[in-house]
C-alpha cells in the first residue's frame, strides 16, 4: 500500500484537478492516472449518472469484459447488494470493495462469480462520486486475481476525495447547447425479453439507440448502450418510478429513456421507451447542476414564463431588490450577466 504521504499528495492532485477547466473525459483520464501511480490497478470503468435515478449512463473503461456488461448490470441492480453502485451512491460511506463487503468471500458477489471472475479480476474497488447535489458517477476500479485486495487506506483515499470529483463531473454534466442540434425526432419503442435481448424495436427507437454515447461501441459487442440495461432490470423489479435516465445524445439533443413491465401473456418482458426530453425534465437537471437554491428555482421558473421583476416580487410576496439579488446569484453560478444569457442558456437545454 501507499505511504501516507504518496495518498496526501493524491489527494491534493485530484482536489487541484477536480478545479481544473478540463473537459469530462480528459478530467476522468488525469484521475485514473493518479489514482493508478498511487494505489495500482490494472483496469478501470468510469460511468456517469443520472443523479435522479442512480441509473449509469455513458462511461469510460479499460476492461476486458465488455459483451458481459449487461448480466454485470442485471445483477448489480436486482440481487447482488455487495458494493453495488446504486446503494453506494446513498450510503454514508461512500466507497467500499467487493471483497470487503464480502467478508473475503468474493464468490458472494454473483456479479463478481459470473462475469468479473472469468475476466481475472480479484477485487473491485468503487467510490459514488457524490457532492451536495447528488451522485454524478462512480469510479470502479479492477485488480487481478493474482493482487493484494484493496485496503481501508485506499478506500479512505477514494472517499476522501468523491465530494470533489463529483462536483466537477456535475459541472461538465450539462453541455453547452449547440446552434445546429437537430429537432427533436419521434419517440421510438424496443421490446426486451426476460433475459434483457431485444425482440422488436421500431425505427425512432433505433435512430434514438444510434444517437447515444458510445453506441457503436456497445454495438460491437453486440449489446444495447449500456443506460438501457438498469433502466429495463428497475422496471422488471417493479421500481418503476427509478426506471429511467436522462441522457445528452451525441448530436446535443437530450433524451429521457424509461421501461415499464409487460403484463399478460408477455409477462416478463420489459417495454423501454425513448423520446425527447421535456423542458421541464432538463431544467431540473439544469437547476441541480448549477446547484440552484429553492428560490432560486421559483424566480427562475417565472421568469421563463415571462413574468418581469415586478410580477415575480408580486407573486413570490418579496421585494424587487431581492428578486434581483437572487437573479445576480443565479448568474454568477451559471457564469452568465443577463436575463437574454439565462432564457438562451435554458433554451439550449431544451432543445
Amino acid at each position: 500500500m501507499a505511504s501516507e504521504r504518496e495518498l496526501s499528495r493524491c489527494r491534493d492532485r485530484l482536489e487541484g484537478l477536480s478545479g481544473a477547466s478540463l473537459d469530462c473525459e480528459s478530467f476522468r483520464r488525469e484521475v485514473i492516472a493518479c489514482l493508478r501511480r498511487t494505489i495500482g490497478f490494472d483496469r478501470w470503468c468510469w460511468p456517469l449518472a443520472d443523479p435522479d435515478s442512480l441509473v449509469t449512463s455513458s462511461g469510460l473503461a479499460e476492461h476486458n469484459y465488455g459483451p458481459s456488461v449487461p448480466r454485470s448490470l442485471e445483477l448489480e441492480y436486482s440481487s447482488d447488494t455487495f458494493a453495488a453502485k446504486p446503494l453506494l451512491a446513498g450510503r454514508s460511506r461512500t466507497a467500499a470493495s467487493i471483497r470487503g463487503e464480502t467478508g473475503g468471500d468474493a464468490a458472494r458477489s454473483a456479479r463478481w462469480d459470473e462475469v468479473l471472475r472469468p475476466a481475472g479480476i480479484g477485487d473491485v474497488a468503487i467510490v459514488a462520486c457524490r457532492d451536495d447535489q447528488g451522485c454524478w458517477g462512480w469510479i470502479e476500479l479492477y485488480r487481478d486475481s493474482a493482487d493484494a485486495s484493496f485496503e481501508e487506506g485506499e478506500l479512505d483515499l477514494l472517499e476522501s476525495v468523491a465530494p470533489a470529483v463529483g462536483s466537477a463531473l456535475r459541472r461538465d454534466a450539462m453541455q453547452p447547447g449547440q446552434s445546429d442540434v437537430p429537432k427533436p425526432g419521434p419517440p421510438g419503442t424496443l421490446v426486451l425479453d426476460r433475459d434483457l435481448r431485444p425482440v422488436s424495436w421500431t425505427t425512432g427507437a433505433r435512430a434514438w439507440i444510434d444517437s447515444l454515447p458510445s453506441a457503436q461501441l456497445f454495438a460491437n459487442w453486440g449489446m444495447l448502450p449500456s443506460v438501457v440495461y438498469p433502466t429495463a432490470v428497475l422496471a422488471r423489479e417493479g421500481k418503476t418510478d427509478a426506471a429511467r435516465a436522462l441522457v445528452q445524445a451525441n448530436d446535443g439533443r437530450w433524451v429521457t429513456i424509461e421501461a415499464a413491465p409487460l403484463e399478460g401473456r408477455r409477462d416478463g418482458e420489459v417495454v423501454v421507451n425513448l423520446r425527447s426530453a421535456t423542458p421541464t425534465e432538463t431544467f431540473e437537471l439544469l437547476c441541480r447542476v448549477y446547484a440552484l437554491s429553492t428560490r432560486e428555482r421559483e424566480i427562475v421558473s417565472l421568469l421563463v414564463a415571462g413574468l418581469d421583476t415586478r410580477a415575480i416580487s408580486d407573486a413570490l410576496f418579496i421585494s424587487t431588490h431581492t428578486v434581483q439579488d437572487h437573479l445576480k446569484s443565479v448568474f454568477g453560478k451559471i457564469g452568465i450577466h443577463s436575463r437574454r444569457e439565462l432564457l438562451a442558456t435554458l433554451s439550449a437545454a431544451s432543445d
